[in-house]
């Protein structure tokens, strides 16, 4: 893997679609090398025509290396604007790819890899890709044309001093290749403790109001502080080794010009060089070293390249476990009706749905009650295709969900979660995240029938008033009623509602419900609930235990089971009479 960046057929791909920017700058390069290699000449026949009394043919010398100079300049403007613009350019459409890809990734992923990792590939380790690209390409081939044309030109004036000066480089070279692989290790060290920083700060920013409940600032500033210490270890470990490289070239090069000095002065003395040809061969071996000063950069670069194309790879190779199949099943029209045929599912070792088997009819109202832990949240999750069930099938129509488009099967459903995420973004902008283009009419209908219309007077800006971060300025009760509207301005052939109405109070849920039931007649509905109150008038009651139903059937016959169910709703009745008593008695306390 340490040879991805060459092989890479992504990013041989990329290089072939930007191969005229590429072009234009690899032209650049060799106008401004040619240009930068002509003014040692121009120098050193200036300084023999004054040595040998032709002073008055300096000017226009003097002037020729002016020209190259400029000549020069301008052929590096060229060079570096259109590598570093190609570079740009490649590292937009990478990051628009890895973007892409993370949207496709199952839940499976997210649950693997931690929020900061992700984020820290998509920053951190898209720029180094990027200055390998840029700035990396654009020395590599620098040095390649300079190092050949130089030693060349070298070795015409004096090819024993080339031979001398070129072997004392190669050393520094030899080190350069034998501290790569250090460098690449410790470099994927610090990539990897920033990932784990960045994770660290997420969550614990998302998490602000429990840290502040349960008086946590100091334990959390201690935890982030003792990885911030391991990043910075990271780094002075990889800054060791990178701070190698320059007092290794500058040994190097000061033993090569010491050397120079004194074998090049031994070959002008004896008449086998001149001076204009001694100065010209030391502005060659000058323009030979900052190249080879850059190699140690390029080849720090490039590892670090390397080791950030890694990680980015890691993620674009990687499929999802959730994903159309290759030969999907498109159905006309859709009915609704849904079977869970013998479905088993387990986290881990941990199994929560056991060879459970559901019938519900198209147009019916299924609810699926039970104690925390039955499974029931799973149930939603496996019908929306969140997961999908590792024994049994569940079929739609006849079809299995396994055999149906995603993007259809999630068009199909409109889904409220048990945990509302929502947008920093409008509050219309949220309602019609499944329907962008949803009418006026049907946007209205969405917010009346999820007792929304009520608060819209609360926000300054009404539907279009931005409500922070994960709907920080909302209610939680706001937040579930805002995914209720989601769901409904869908116009979903099958709705799954997942305990949507735990935040909302008694009055609202009632107001609620009086819409949900006209909206979900005749529409295949899932109801997964805590309230027995919200579920009342479902077709057929399901009563979940240890994943399997123990209980079925229609309210009133529940209850005249007297098990489970009646049970519960006997307690929840108790409950909401002592919550209105409470509330009576603190009104005539008032009073």
């Amino acid at each position: 893997m340490e040879r991805l960046m060459l092989t890479s057929a992504r990013l041989t791909s990329a290089l072939w679609r930007h191969r005229t920017a590429l072009a234009i700058g690899l032209v650049g390069t060799l106008a401004a090398n040619g240009f930068a290699l002509l003014q040692p000449y121009l120098l050193g026949r200036g300084i023999d025509l004054i040595t040998r009394g032709h002073a008055g043919l300096v000017l226009p010398i003097a002037l020729a290396l002016v020209a190259a100079a400029a000549a020069d300049a301008a052929s590096r403007f060229t060079q570096r604007f259109a590598i570093n613009g190609a570079s740009r350019r490649m590292e937009a459409e990478l990051r628009e790819e890895l973007f892409a890809k993370l949207e496709q990734l199952d839940q499976r992923f997210f649950q693997e890899i931690r929020t900061g990792d992700v984020m820290a590939r998509a920053t951190n380790d898209l720029a180094a890709v990027q200055q390998l690209l840029g700035m990396g390409l654009s020395n590599i081939v620098n040095t390649v044309v300079i190092f050949v044309a130089a030693v060349v030109l070298m070795a015409v004036i004096d090819w024993q001093l080339t031979v001398l000066s070129v072997s004392l480089l190669v050393v520094l070279t030899l080190g350069f290749t034998l501290l790569g692989p250090v460098i690449q290790r410790r470099f994927l060290r610090v990539q990897e403790q920033f990932a784990a920083l960045s994770s660290r700060a997420q969550e614990n920013l998302s998490g602000i109001r429990v840290v502040k409940a349960y008086v946590q600032e100091d334990a959390q500033a201690d935890t982030f502080r003792a990885a911030n210490e391991e990043y910075v270890q990271a780094n002075m470990a990889w800054a060791r080794i990178n701070s190698a490289l320059w007092p290794l070239f500058a040994a190097v090069a000061g033993l090569a010009g010491l050397v120079l000095l004194y074998v090049g002065g031994q070959h002008v003395a004896a008449g086998r060089l001149s001076l204009g040809q001694f100065v010209q061969f030391n502005y060659y071996l000058i323009l030979l070293s900052w190249p080879l000063i850059a190699l140690g950069w390029v080849t720090n670069m490039f590892q670090q390249g390397a080791a950030s194309l890694n990680r980015i790879e890691a993620i674009l190779h990687r499929q999802p476990a959730i994903a159309s199949p290759p030969h999907p099943i498109r159905p006309t029209a859709v009915r609704g009706e849904i079977l869970f045929d013998d479905v088993g599912y387990a986290y881990g070792e941990e199994p929560v749905l056991r060879h459970f088997t559901l019938h519900v009819p198209a147009g019916s109202t299924v609810a699926i009650v039970g104690t925390t832990g039955a499974g029931k949240s799973t149930i939603a999750r496996l019908l929306t295709r969140v997961d999908d069930p590792q024994a049994g099938r569940i079929l739609l129509d006849g079809v299995d969900l396994r055999d149906l488009p995603l993007d259809f099967l999630r068009g199909l459903v409109g889904y409220v979660p048990q945990e509302t995420f929502l947008f920093s973004e409008s509050l219309l902008e949220n309602i019609t995240l499944g329907a962008p283009d949803a009418p006026a009419e049907a946007v209205t209908h969405a917010v009346e029938l999820s007792q929304l219309s009520a608060d819209l007077e609360q926000f300054p800006g009404g539907l279009q008033t931005v409500i922070g971060e994960r709907g920080v300025t909302l209610s939680g009760g706001q937040k579930q009623r805002t995914a209720i509207a989601r769901a409904v301005i869908k116009d979903p052939a099958v709705l799954v509602i997942d305990d949507a109405l735990s935040s909302v109070d008694t009055r609202t849920e009632e107001a609620i419900l009086r819409g949900l039931r006209d909206f979900m007649k005749d529409r295949t509905s899932l109801v997964i609930a805590h309230r027995i109150s919200t579920i009342r008038d479902a077709d057929k009651i399901v009563v979940l235990e240890d994943g399997r139903i123990i209980e079925e059937g229609p309210h009133r016959a529940l209850l005249a089971q007297g098990g489970v169910y009646a049970r519960l709703y006997q307690r929840q009745q108790w409950r909401r009479q002592l919550e209105e008593d409470e509330i009576v008695g603190a009104e005539v306390s008032g009073q």
